[in-house]
């Protein structure tokens, strides 16, 4: 077992080097001449999400070289009825099944992502009508894209660090380190930043609570589908093939 002195700065240069990696990536993969689909944007995400999904392999498998154990104890499903230990200021006593916390806040979360979403697509006077088409790509990008953010800004920080730091430390953490990167993310600026890093503190104490990641994956993966389908709406011309995403 290594020493916080050497662990911190491990897993910071990890998540550090992830979270750029994955903007690189955004370029890189946008970059490949080679068509995977006949639809532009659906031909961006699958080398993306393909690409971000070896990446979050990556991170897991140092990970589990670091703290096999740790990592055995929160890359499982867990157990979502697990109590939590209550959160004063959400009026969440303790006791409340994480089920319950994630079903009630998460729906809320989802309103507020639809809202801010939905500003941008009125701004870019999206078209509904084909969302039906993309839904089922939609759902598999969501899917990916939220096991890969979760194995790296929440397994890949609560796993390596859980007995080390201080859980309220760790949380924050894992907040600060997902919210950062939605400054240039989407959804962006200061507001889709705030907006990022409690969602991300949340889905952290969820993931030490309940030990797994399914309600954290679950949670995510519900965002990351109203917000893969706003991007495709976006940049979805008003006529002809959709526009790469991005």
């Amino acid at each position: 077992m290594f020493n916080l002195s050497i662990l911190l700065p491990v897993v910071l240069l990890i998540v550090v080097f992830a979270t750029l990696a994955i903007f690189a990536l955004k370029k890189w993969t946008g970059s490949l001449k080679t068509a995977l689909h006949k639809d532009a944007q659906i031909d961006a995400q699958i080398k993306f999400q393909g690409a971000q999904l070896v990446l979050a392999l990556a991170v897991l498998a140092a990970v589990y070289l670091i703290n096999p154990g740790n990592f055995a104890a929160f890359f499982r499903p867990g157990d979502v009825n697990a109590p939590a230990a209550g959160i004063a200021w959400l009026a969440i006593p303790p006791g409340t099944a994480w089920l319950e916390i994630a079903a009630t806040i998460g729906l809320w979360i989802t309103l507020g992502t639809a809202i801010f979403m939905g500003l941008q697509l009125k701004k870019a006077n999206a078209k509904f009508s084909r969302l039906p088409a993309y839904l089922p790509w939609v759902m598999l990008f969501s899917a990916v894209n939220a096991f890969v953010e979760e194995s790296i800004f929440r397994v890949g920080i609560v796993a390596p660090l859980y007995g080390q730091l201080a859980t309220p430390i760790l949380l924050l953490f894992s907040g600060i380190a997902f919210g950062i990167p939605h400054y240039l993310g989407m959804p962006k600026g200061i507001a889709g930043m705030l907006m990022a890093g409690f969602l991300g503190w949340l889905l952290a104490m969820s993931m030490v609570e309940t030990q797994g990641m399914l309600l954290a994956w679950a949670v995510h993966f519900v965002q990351d589908v109203v917000i893969i389908a706003s991007v495709f709406l976006i940049h979805q011309p008003a006529a002809a093939a959709p526009a790469p995403a991005g």
